[in-house]
C-alpha cells in the first residue's frame, strides 16, 4: 500500500467512532516521554560534490531520536499533543568509485548525511479503540547539525592489471550554510498505549525542501519514526 493510501486511511479514521472511549477524562493532562528509532532519507538520488553530480541512490538509515510530549484530552475521543524532540535524520548511500582518467579512480566508501534536527509536533489524536489512536498535524523541524560524510582513496590501475591503493582519507562538509534552518513536515501515524505504555509509529510528509539556493537539487526529507514512551497522567 503507497503512502497515499495510507494517509487517506489515517484522516478518514479521525473522524470514526466519537462515541468510542477516550482514554482520559476531558480536562486531564499528561506527559509522554519517548525514545525510538527514525528511519531517514532523502528524496534525491544524487550526491552534489565539487559541481559534479554523482548518481548514488541513497537508502534509508535507522537513527536515534528522543524527545517528550504533553497530551491534554479535549473530547472524550480526542486529545491535542505538542512534543519536543531530538530527531537525527540525513540518508547513506552505496560505496562507489569515480574514474578520473583511465588509469586513476577514486573510491568512495562509507558515504552518508548527518542532519540533526530539534522536531516540534502539534497532533490531533482521535482513539478509534480503547488505547488505540489515529493522529495527524503539523511540525515545525530546526536544523541544528548539517554534515556530509565519506572515506576516500586514491586508486591506480596499471596495464599489467595490478592495482594500488592510495592513502585513505575521511571527509567531513558543513552544509548548514546551504540548508534551510527549518524543515516544515505532515506527520501522520498510529499510537497504542497499555498499562500507560505509549508505542507510536509515524511518517512524516515533509513540506520544504532542505537546501536554500534553486542551483541545488530539490530535496526533501523522508522520515518513519518508531518510539516507545511511559505515560504519566498529571
Amino acid at each position: 500500500m503507497n503512502m497515499k493510501k495510507i494517509f487517506v486511511l489515517l484522516v478518514t479514521a479521525l473522524f470514526v467512532s466519537q462515541a468510542m472511549k477516550g482514554q482520559e477524562r476531558v480536562g486531564t493532562f499528561s506527559l509522554i516521554p519517548k525514545v525510538g528509532v527514525s528511519l531517514t532519507n532523502l528524496s534525491g538520488e544524487e550526491i552534489y560534490y565539487n559541481d559534479s553530480e554523482i548518481p548514488a541512490k541513497g537508502k534509508y538509515d535507522g537513527r536515534f531520536m528522543g524527545g517528550i510530549e504533553a497530551e491534554y484530552q479535549m473530547l472524550p475521543t480526542t486529545s491535542i499533543s505538542l512534543g519536543v524532540g531530538y530527531v537525527q535524520q540525513g540518508c547513506r548511500f552505496s560505496d562507489f568509485e569515480i574514474g578520473n582518467t583511465q588509469t586513476i579512480s577514486e573510491s568512495w566508501d562509507d558515504v552518508h548525511s548527518k542532519l540533526d534536527y530539534i522536531q516540534c509536533p502539534l497532533t490531533i489524536n482521535q482513539y478509534i479503540a480503547d488505547g488505540l489512536a489515529v493522529k495527524a498535524g503539523i511540525q515545525l523541524g530546526f536544523l541544528v547539525n548539517s554534515e556530509f560524510l565519506f572515506s576516500t582513496t586514491p586508486i591506480k590501475h596499471f596495464t599489467d592489471g595490478t592495482i594500488e591503493y592510495g592513502k585513505t582519507e575521511d571527509m567531513e562538509i558543513d552544509l548548514k550554510s546551504v540548508m534551510h534552518s527549518m524543515d516544515v513536515s505532515i506527520p501522520v501515524g498510529i499510537s497504542y498505549e497499555h498499562l500507560n505504555v505509549v508505542l507510536d509509529a509515524r511518517y512524516h510528509f515533509s513540506l520544504t525542501d532542505i537546501y536554500k539556493d534553486n542551483t541545488w537539487p530539490s530535496e526533501k526529507n523522508k522520515v518513519f519514526t518508531i518510539t516507545v514512551g511511559y505515560k504519566f497522567n498529571l
